[in-house]
C-alpha cells in the first residue's frame, strides 16, 4: 500500500513539474528576444536576409514551439526583388528545459505554404549558388585518415502544401515529413507532389517514402526506396501509372560514389529492371550498369508516349519490343555493350556507341532477319502525279541529324519483290549526308552491290544510287510480286540514276538516269510473239488467223536493253529478244511511276537458218505487269502500200526515182 502511494506522489510530483515548466516558459520566455539572433543566424549562414514579418509566438500546447508567421529570405544581388524563399506559417519545437536557460534546442521544424524561387541570370548563375558565400578550404584529411564524423542530432522536418519553381518547371503541393535523425538507426521520409514543366495537359504526380541512415557526414544510406505515381499526357484518356523501386542506395560524398545494385522502374506496360555504379558525381559524372526491357506491346505503349506509329501492312507490326544492354556513361559520352534486343521477330545484338563533339553515333550490329513488307505503308494504288515544279517552299537546310559510322549486318531480308541473304552494309553519316557503301548481299542465287547517298541538306532529300545485281535468277526474284510468272532466266541489272523526295511515288516520279538489263536463257510468260508474228502475217494475206497455243509462252536466249531514266520516265531505242527461231528488236517507253508501257517493235520468225518471214511491226501497249500485244495495223498498211508501190516502179524502171 505504501508502494502504490509512493509511485502516485512520484507521478504527481512529475505532472506538477512539467505544468510548472510549461507555465515558466509562458511566463518568463518571450520569444521575439529571439527574433534578431534567428535572422543573424540566417545570415551568417546563407548570406541572406530573413524577413520576418509579425510577432513570434510561444506555444505551449501541445507542445512547446515559437510560431512563425509570413517569412521571406532574400535574392543575391541581380535577381530582382522578389524573395527567393518564402512561406506562410513555421512551427519550431523546441526542447523546454534549455529554452527556460534562453537556449534554443530545435527538435522539429514545422513549415507550411514554402515557395522556393529557383532562377538563372542572364550569365546561366543560379540564385542558389554560393548560399553562404565564399568558405575557406578546409585542409586536407591526412592520406588514410577517415573523414568525417558523427553527425549531430538534426531536428525532424515537415514541409506541407510547398512550392518549387524553376524555368518554366514547377513542383506544387510539396508536403515532405522526415523525422529527427542522426547517426543512430535509419529516418523514414515521405514526400509527395505535382509537377508540370509547361506543357498544357502534361503533368505528374510522384509519392514516395524511404529510409534515410546517415552514419557520418560522408556516408548516406537509403533503404526500401518506392516511388509511384500518375502521368498525364496531353490527349490521354486517363493518365499511366508508374513506379520505381529501390532495395538500396549507397552514397559515399568522400569517394564522391552512388552504388545502386538493383533497381526496378515500369511505366504503363513498360517494365525495366537493372543496376548502376555511379562515380565522380560532384565533378565528372560517370556511370556504369546494366538494364533490361521486359517484353512488351509497342503498339499499346506508343499512344501512352505521344507517339504515332505509322500504319502498316501487318495490323500485328509493332507488336512486342524487348531489349537489355550492359550501358557506361562519362562526359565523353555514352556507349551499349551486350547490346541485344527484339521488335516481333527480328533480333538484333551488337554494340553502340555516342561519343565525341559533336557526338557522334558509332555501331556494329547484327541482325537475324527482317520482313521489311511488314512495317511499309499499305499500298494506296498509283500515286496522283504531283504539279509541274512543286509549289513548295525554296530548299532550306534540314534540321541536322546525328552524324553516324559503323556496319549493320543482316542473316535474311525480305522486301518484295526481293529476299536478300548475307547483307552487310557499312554506313556513314555526317552533316545530314548517308553514305551506304559498300552495300552487299546474295539475293536469289546471284549477288547485289550497291552505292548510295541520300542527302538530307535540303528540305527535299536527293538520293544517289549505283546498283548491280548479277546472276539473279528472274522467276526468283519476281516469285513474291506482281509480276509473278511473267519473266524466267538469269539476269544482269545496272542502274545509276538520282531521284529526290522521301516516298516511294516521289521517287519514282523524279528519277534520272541510266538503266541497262541482260537475261538470258529464260522465257516471258503469258506472251507468244511467235503467234502475235503468224497472226499478223495471216492478217496481211488475209487467211484465217491460227489457232493460239495455251499456255502462251515466249521462250528466248537473250533479252537486252539500255534505257535513259528523265522524271520517271524509261526510254529505250535497242530493247533486243533473241533466240534459234525469234528476234525481236523495239524502242518505247515505261513510266516508272504509274507501270504505264508504250512500245513499238520489229519481229520476225526465223523458219530455217538464213531464213525469216517478213518483219512484222507489233504494239505493245497497257502495263509492265499486264502487257497487251498487237500488231501494228497502221504500220503494217503503210509496209504493204509501200512494197506495192516498189514493185509498180520496178515494173516500169523507175525503182530508183524515189530513192531508197
Amino acid at each position: 500500500m505504501r508502494t502504490v502511494k509512493f509511485l502516485a506522489a512520484l507521478v504527481g510530483g512529475i505532472i506538477v513539474l512539467i505544468v510548472a515548466g510549461l507555465f515558466a516558459a509562458w511566463l518568463f520566455v518571450h520569444p521575439n528576444d529571439y527574433k534578431g539572433r534567428i535572422a543573424a543566424a540566417v545570415k551568417e549562414s546563407t548570406g541572406r536576409d530573413l524577413v520576418l514579418k509579425g510577432d513570434i509566438k510561444l506555444s505551449v500546447f501541445p507542445w512547446i514551439a515559437l510560431e512563425l508567421g509570413p517569412a521571406s529570405l532574400g535574392n543575391p544581388p541581380g535577381f530582382g526583388e522578389e524573395p527567393f524563399l518564402a512561406f506562410n506559417h513555421a512551427a519550431v519545437r523546441v526542447g523546454l528545459w534549455p529554452l527556460l536557460s534562453k537556449r534554443l534546442d530545435i527538435q522539429r521544424v514545422d513549415i507550411d505554404g514554402l515557395d522556393l524561387r529557383l532562377r538563372k541570370n542572364a550569365q546561366g548563375i543560379g540564385n542558389w549558388q554560393d548560399v553562404g558565400g565564399p568558405r575557406a578550404r578546409e585542409p586536407a584529411a591526412p592520406e588514410g585518415a577517415k573523414s568525417g564524423g558523427p553527425l549531430p542530432e538534426l531536428a525532424g522536418l515537415r514541409v506541407t502544401d510547398g512550392r518549387v519553381s524553376y524555368q518554366g518547371n514547377v513542383i506544387e503541393h510539396f508536403d515532405l515529413e522526415a523525422g529527427s535523425f542522426s547517426g543512430h538507426g535509419a529516418t523514414p521520409v515521405r514526400i509527395g507532389f505535382d509537377a508540370q514543366r509547361g506543357v498544357p495537359g502534361e503533368s505528374v504526380n510522384v509519392s514516395g517514402k524511404f529510409n534515410l541512415a546517415v552514419a557520418d557526414d560522408t556516408h548516406v544510406r537509403l533503404e526500401a526506396l518506392r516511388f509511384t505515381g500518375t502521368l498525364s499526357r496531353p490527349g490521354d484518356g486517363r493518365p499511366a501509372r508508374w513506379e520505381l523501386s529501390v532495395p538500396a542506395i549507397e552514397a559515399d560524398l568522400s569517394q564522391h560514389t552512388v552504388a545502386v545494385p538493383a533497381f526496378a522502374a515500369s511505366y504503363a506496360n513498360a517494365h525495366l529492371t537493372g543496376k548502376l555504379q555511379a562515380t565522380k558525381i560532384t565533378e565528372a559524372l560517370s556511370m556504369t550498369g546494366s538494364a533490361a526491357l521486359a517484353p512488351l506491346s509497342l503498339r499499346e505503349l506508343a499512344p501512352i508516349l505521344g507517339l504515332a506509329l505509322p500504319r502498316t501492312r501487318d495490323a500485328r507490326a509493332f507488336a512486342e519490343l524487348a531489349a537489355s544492354s550492359d550501358f557506361a556513361y562519362d562526359p565523353n559520352g555514352v556507349s551499349l555493350d551486350h547490346l541485344q534486343a527484339q521488335l516481333d521477330d527480328t533480333h538484333m545484338k551488337g554494340t553502340a556507341a555516342m561519343a565525341g563533339e559533336p557526338r557522334a553515333i558509332k555501331f556494329d550490329l547484327s541482325v537475324d532477319q527482317i520482313n521489311v513488307d511488314r512495317y511499309l505503308g499499305p499500298d494506296k494504288g498509283t500515286a496522283a502525279v504531283p504539279k509541274p515544279a512543286e509549289t513548295s517552299a525554296p530548299d532550306a537546310a534540314a534540321a541536322k541529324g546525328p552524324d553516324a559510322n559503323g556496319t549493320l549486318t543482316v542473316a535474311a531480308v525480305h522486301f518484295s519483290p526481293m529476299d536478300f541473304t548475307d547483307v552487310r552494309l557499312t554506313l556513314a553519316a555526317k552533316d545530314n549526308v548517308l553514305h551506304i557503301y559498300p552495300a552487299q548481299a546474295q539475293i536469289d542465287g546471284g549477288s547485289y552491290s550497291g552505292n548510295v547517298t541520300l542527302d538530307r541538306r535540303a528540305v527535299i532529300p536527293t538520293l544517289s544510287m549505283d546498283e548491280h545485281l548479277s546472276g539473279v535468277d528472274m522467276a526468283r526474284l519476281l516469285a513474291g510480286s506482281s509480276y509473278k510468272g511473267r519473266l524466267s532466266g538469269r539476269g544482269t541489272v545496272n542502274l545509276k540514276a538520282t531521284a529526290r523526295g522521301t516516298a516511294f511515288e516521289a521517287v519514282m516520279q523524279t528519277l534520272n538516269g541510266h538503266f541497262d538489263a541482260n537475261v538470258s536463257q529464260g522465257a516471258l510468260e503469258g506472251i507468244d510473239l511467235g503467234y502475235d508474228l503468224k497472226a499478223a502475217q495471216a492478217l496481211i494475206k488475209h487467211e484465217a488467223q491460227p489457232a493460239r497455243s495455251t499456255p502462251a509462252r515466249t521462250k528466248f536466249d537473250a533479252v537486252k536493253m539500255s534505257a535513259e531514266i528523265s522524271n520517271g520516265i524509261a526510254r529505250t531505242s535497242d530493247l533486243t529478244i533473241s533466240s534459234a527461231v525469234l528476234r525481236v528488236t523495239g524502242q518505247g517507253s515505261a513510266n516508272l511511276a504509274n507501270k504505264g508501257i508504250d512500245f513499238q517493235m520489229l519481229a520476225s520468225v526465223r523458219e530455217a537458218p538464213g531464213a525469216s518471214l517478213a518483219d512484222i511491226p507489233l504494239k505493245v501497249t497497257g502495263t509492265y505487269v499486264d502487257p497487251t500485244v498487237r500488231p501494228d495495223t497502221e504500220a503494217l498498211a503503210k509496209g504493204e502500200l509501200k512494197q506495192k508501190l516498189k514493185d509498180v516502179l520496178k515494173k516500169n524502171g523507175l525503182e530508183g526515182l524515189f530513192g531508197k
